[in-house]
């Protein structure tokens, strides 16, 4: 109380109406500039946030642009895209998979991807493969599918599992590659190859019949004894063959011969007499009904290392 008397003494009436109204101005002025400061922020805010929803419209924009160029990269690539759930059924096929099938995509999605093997080792083969994929596992394999025309034909089939979509259901992604003219082409190379590899084969053993005829020192016995081991190496089967020889009534022979219905014969001559004979036949446990075990060219080199037999200079002097 005695405070209050002594500001009241202190101050005038007039003093005090302008201490609050200075207080009532300075408040005033206050809350001005804490509003223009708010209005200021929430501006700035507003920008930014302007901003920041031109620049997400923005990305969306190319993120729809990106996933359209995708998707459509997807199904015009050149190879068949499956995406196989763990049942093994195709829950997406891109075009170029439905082309290589020649089915419509509503053939194709809902079916399981072993549905389009040619026989049960093929089926069996096709589960085997899905059965075992892992998360982020990988395998390939060569497979005879059939298409919707009943085509038979060869697929590359790449599997993988990517760990990003093991949530969906088990997914698989499966890229196929009709192989098919590679495997038509490999086939005729393979041939080719065979048939001048066969025709090496038949040059090298000439060659050796010849070094080996040509020794003067050697007798007929040994003569004869090194021809049955050379005259198989000229044959494409020369594992399964084996080699007579009948020289004046002599009889040389390979382990284990005896006479099949797959049996060639060249005669030994010197001069004009008919001193023996060459006989190569084929064991019957290891060539197929198939297969015809001589061909052309190799009765003509059986007939020429016969001949080089006959003119060997100890069976000249033998003979003669």
């Amino acid at each position: 109380m005695t405070i209050l008397y002594f500001l009241t003494g202190l101050f005038t009436t007039e003093v005090l109406l302008a201490l609050v109204v200075l207080f009532l101005v300075l408040w005033v002025a206050t809350f001005v500039i804490y509003l223009k400061s708010r209005m200021r922020s929430k501006r700035k805010i507003h920008k930014l946030l302007g901003r920041l929803a031109i620049k997400s419209n923005q990305t969306t924009k190319a993120m729809f642009a990106h996933e359209e160029r995708f998707s459509k990269l997807v199904e015009h690539m050149n190879e068949g895209l499956f995406l196989v759930n763990s049942d093994n059924e195709i829950v997406y096929a891109n075009q170029c998979a439905c082309d290589i099938l020649k089915r419509s995509n509503e053939q194709v999605i809902g079916r399981k991807l072993s549905d389009f093997a040619v026989g049960a080792s093929e089926t069996s083969c096709l589960e085997g493969i899905l059965r075992k994929i892992i998360p982020g596992g990988k395998c390939r394999d060569e497979l005879h599918l059939i298409r919707g025309d009943n085509e038979m034909f060869w697929a590359s089939l790449s599997f993988s599992y990517p760990q990003e979509i093991k949530d969906i259901n088990g997914a698989a992604i499966v890229v196929m590659t009709d192989i098919s003219d590679h495997i038509r082409l490999e086939n005729k190379m393979h041939k080719y190859t065979g048939s001048l590899v066969q025709k090496v084969k038949q040059q090298n053993c000439m060659f050796a019949m010849q070094d080996m005829t040509s020794n003067s020192e050697l007798t007929t016995d040994e003569i004869f004894r090194r021809a049955l081991k050379i005259i198989p190496e000229g044959l494409r089967y020369g594992g399964e063959a084996g080699v007579e020889i009948v020289f004046q009534g002599k009889r040389f022979a390979s382990h284990g011969f005896h006479l099949t219905e797959w049996s060639f014969k060249a005669p030994i001559k010197v001069g004009n007499k008919n001193a023996g004979h060459v006989l190569v036949s084929y064991s019957t446990n290891g060539i197929s009904n198939q297969i015809k075990p001589f061909r052309v060219g190799e009765k003509i080199m059986i007939k020429s290392l016969a001949d080089k037999l006959a003119h060997a200079p100890a069976v000249q002097q033998a003979v003669l």
